[in-house]
């Protein structure tokens, strides 16, 4: 009989227990209610702790409510204790919230949470922005990624905030964590998003070390957005870089039959072949953008350069020459396309440029040509501009 009536106390006192962890929980959401937070977080710590309610969702609801009220609140009211209860606030709400859904098997707690999963998504993306106006870029990525992760959540039925995204790959792009801003990069350029993305997106996987990828950013941004003139010109360049002159031709030679009134395409055709030592086929780009932009004097400027380099190139090869007659061939060549050069020189200087850039080029190029009055006309009127 004694053995009997030990085990009834037992039991008698097990189901007078759970009732008090109970009314604990009670107090926690009075204290929440009543702002006492630092009271509420004591007690409902305890109950973390505890074997028992730790196993009860409404406990983990609670601490996470308790974060996130007390945040809210002490940012609005510039409280640094309120929002600053726990170290990480925002992070220990949703910690909170998803120990709470993980054991709320029944799902009774899903209707409550969605109203606080969307407060706390926005409450994350305000901290990224904060961070990311710091210039604390990896903690901005942090805050907006979890902004992202909540919006994903199972509770909430929330279209791609592509917004967010952006906030999130400009942010990793800032941080140069650029595997992640790659990720959110892709993520946008699939959704169309604009221009920009394929921009930096090749940006980013040039960083990266991936020229393919990154090329291939480019070339999809160019079907994606209607030609765009920015990543024509970029995904020239590039491939320029990587020695792959007749296709960067033939990209630019499609960009002028879709825009034929852009100057900008022959132009940098024209720089292309320029710089790859094909001095002719650069005249002839630079005379279409000339025909298009009489006005920009830089493309004289550089017919004039190319002139000045056959001549350059000319003599240098005459020199090689036995035979008399050859050379003065030669000669009289070079002096052709010096004086083609110093026709288009001429054509600038008649304008009166006032770019830094133009009035050096016309310097330097009188200059190698030994035409000293008009070098030294350039130079005086240099020191009186402003």
């Amino acid at each position: 009989m004694k053995r009997l009536l030990f085990l009834i106390l037992i039991i008698s006192g097990c189901t007078v227990m759970a009732p008090l962890k109970r009314s604990k929980l009670i107090s926690v959401f009075h204290l929440i209610e009543t702002q006492k937070y630092n009271d509420a977080k004591d007690l409902v710590e305890e109950m973390v702790e505890d074997e028992e309610s730790s196993q009860w969702p409404r406990t983990w609801y609670a601490r996470g409510l308790l974060s996130q009220t007390a945040y809210r609140d002490g940012m609005e009211k510039n409280d640094k204790k309120k929002y600053e209860l726990y170290p990480d606030q925002l992070y220990v709400a949703i910690e909170s919230y998803e120990k709470a859904l993980e054991l709320d098997t029944r799902g009774k707690l899903v209707r409550q949470l969605a109203p606080n999963y969307i407060l706390l998504a926005n409450d994350f993306q305000k901290m990224g922005e904060k961070h990311f106006q710091d210039k604390k870029f990896t903690d901005a990525l942090k805050a907006f990624e979890q902004a992202l992760e909540i919006t994903r959540s199972s509770i909430l039925s929330m279209h791609v905030d592509t917004s967010l995204v952006f906030n999130a790959a400009i942010s990793a792009f800032e941080a140069q964590k650029w595997k992640k801003a790659i990720k959110h990069l892709n993520r946008l350029h699939n959704y169309n998003y604009s221009p920009n993305t394929a921009h930096l997106l090749f940006q980013a996987n040039l960083a990266n070390g991936d020229t393919i990828s990154a090329q291939d950013a480019l070339a999809e941004g160019i079907e994606k957005y209607d030609d765009n003139e920015n990543l024509i010109l970029l995904l020239s360049d590039l491939l320029f870089q990587l020695n792959e002159i007749d296709q960067a031709v033939d990209l630019l030679d499609s960009a002028m039959v879709q825009s034929p009134e852009k100057h900008i395409f022959p132009y940098t055709q024209g720089l292309i072949y320029q710089k790859a030592g094909q001095y002719s086929n650069a005249i002839e780009a630079y005379k279409k953008a000339n025909e298009l932009a009489p006005d920009d004097l830089m493309i004289n400027v550089n017919i004039a350069t190319c002139y000045y380099n056959i001549g350059v190139e000319i003599e240098e090869s005459a020199r090689t020459l036995t035979l008399n007659t050859l050379v003065q061939q030669e000669k009289a060549r070079s002096a052709e396309a010096f004086e083609n050069a110093v026709l288009w020189l001429d054509k600038t200087y008649d304008q009166e440029p006032e770019d830094q850039i133009v009035i050096q080029k016309l310097f330097q190029l009188y200059k190698d040509l030994r035409i000293n009055d008009k070098m030294e006309n350039i130079e005086e009127i240099d020191q009186v501009m402003p």
